[in-house]
């Protein structure tokens, strides 16, 4: 079966589609035929060696995967047949990444697809949806009466955070930095819109909050505007932190941040992935909200395996609405 591979560290020219054996599932295993491969900032980072410090070796590509299992080891609670995801970052993407026309995991990872997303759209599912739930459910609980502002809103995890404060009735202020963008996130209806580009975004937060500001801020950028999001955060809010888009060193205003009470704290979907309990928590409310329709994953675009390479860069422009995915 073909993979997408690369060695060494670089940018997505380094990435080729070779042949590999497709991995017979051992006990407790199963494969899957992959139908669809989301694509995540963490994808290129990882290429790109910027990945949590990661520096790979030869890898396969693809945090994040779904399909149909086409063979199950003894043991393993699926059937030939059942359409599956796979946890992102829960197995051995160095021998198994989903940018593959197979990969082969341990049945503990993989979950079961709503009967509400199609195979195509699979791959799309659980790390936007899950990195959402963990912050602004299990840890801000945030609910209604509550603001919450989410930076980058037009990634997969930025959308995905809208569908979900919507859901749980809080009030969400999304941001972006371009105007086609706010024309897009318009059709998932957050309550208000703030382009940074064009706008001061300390004043436009207070104005919209009626000078209350936001108990949840949910931030993939980092840098300066932190200090930002300090100044719209209310007493003892959550400044979450969960990426790095921008490399500028951060000078931290500490005084705002005791004054207030503030939490500011760095965020990974490590943990909950990490523990059975919370994972099957979130997993169980995750696939109940995508039955109900209160959740639906929005596609930017899709790319063949063989257009491995268009579809790191299509993630790295940061002018998608959504998840880009392969369709292997």
């Amino acid at each position: 079966m073909r993979a997408a591979m690369f060695t060494g560290t670089g940018d997505a020219s380094i990435l080729r589609i070779v042949d590999v054996p497709a991995r017979a599932p051992g006990p407790g295993e199963v494969r899957i035929r992959v139908t669809s491969a989301g694509l995540n900032r963490a994808d290129a980072n990882y290429r790109a060696g910027k990945y949590l410090l990661r520096t790979p070796g030869e890898s396969r590509s693809g945090f994040e995967g779904a399909g149909i299992v086409e063979a199950a080891g003894v043991g393993a609670p699926y059937a030939v047949g059942d359409r599956v995801g796979v946890l992102p970052s829960s197995f051995d993407v160095v021998r198994e990444g989903a940018a593959a026309e197979s990969m082969t995991v341990p049945a503990a990872v993989v979950v079961r697809t709503p009967s509400t997303v199609s195979d195509r759209d699979a791959g799309a599912i659980w790390m936007q949806y899950l990195t959402a739930w963990g912050a602004i459910v299990e840890i801000a609980a945030a609910g209604p009466g509550d603001w919450v502002i989410v930076p980058a809103a037009s990634s997969s995890v930025g959308i995905a955070s809208i569908q979900l404060c919507r859901a749980l009735g809080a009030q969400v202020i999304a941001t972006t930095t371009s105007a086609d963008k706010v024309e897009a996130l318009r059709r998932f209806q957050p309550d208000a819109i703030i382009d940074t580009r064009t706008e001061t975004y300390v004043d436009r937060v207070m104005e919209i909050t009626g000078g209350a500001g936001a108990r949840v801020i949910f931030d993939p950028i980092y840098g300066p505007i932190v200090n930002d999001h300090i100044k719209v955060a209310t007493r003892e809010g959550i400044v979450f932190v969960y990426g790095v888009l921008d490399f500028t060193p951060l000078q931290l205003n500490a005084g705002g941040m005791l004054r207030k009470q503030l939490r500011l704290q760095g965020y990974t979907l490590g943990p909950m992935l990490g523990d059975p309990a919370r994972r099957a928590r979130a997993v169980d409310a995750v696939f109940a909200h995508l039955e109900r329709g209160d959740f639906a994953p929005v596609v930017d675009s899709y790319f063949t395996l063989d257009a491995i390479q268009e579809a790191h860069r299509r993630v790295e422009s940061n002018r998608q609405i959504g998840k880009v995915v392969v369709t292997p």
